[in-house]
């Protein structure tokens, strides 16, 4: 399997942009974004529409990555992505974290 970087996930983002098809999901996914309440139209709008405010590698994982979006005043929308092909992703599972995390 491809070590993915940054860059490719860039690229990714960019080449469902043109093709949402593009967009997999888990069903680990399904149940964590029903049951934290977040709408699957706004976790879509953020991969499709938004520009990550931060980006990061898992560890352990070639391929899986954490997008980190805006979210509200105080949360920031972390979405687990594993990279399936340069046309393709795999939504793993979403949180909303405080904002804290990010700001110092």
């Amino acid at each position: 399997m491809k070590d993915y970087n940054i860059y490719d996930v860039k690229n990714v983002l960019d080449s469902i942009k043109e093709n949402p098809y593009g967009i997999k999901e888990t069903p680990h996914y399904g149940l964590q974004a029903k049951k934290r309440s977040i709408d699957f139209n706004i976790i879509n709008e953020k991969l499709l529409d938004n520009i990550p405010v931060s980006t990061q590698k898992t560890a352990y994982y070639s391929n899986r990555f954490e997008l980190i979006y805006e979210y509200s005043k105080n949360q920031d929308l972390y979405i687990a992505i594993d990279i399936i092909n340069n046309n393709e992703i795999m939504v793993i599972t979403v949180i909303l974290k405080s904002i804290k995390r990010r700001v110092h």
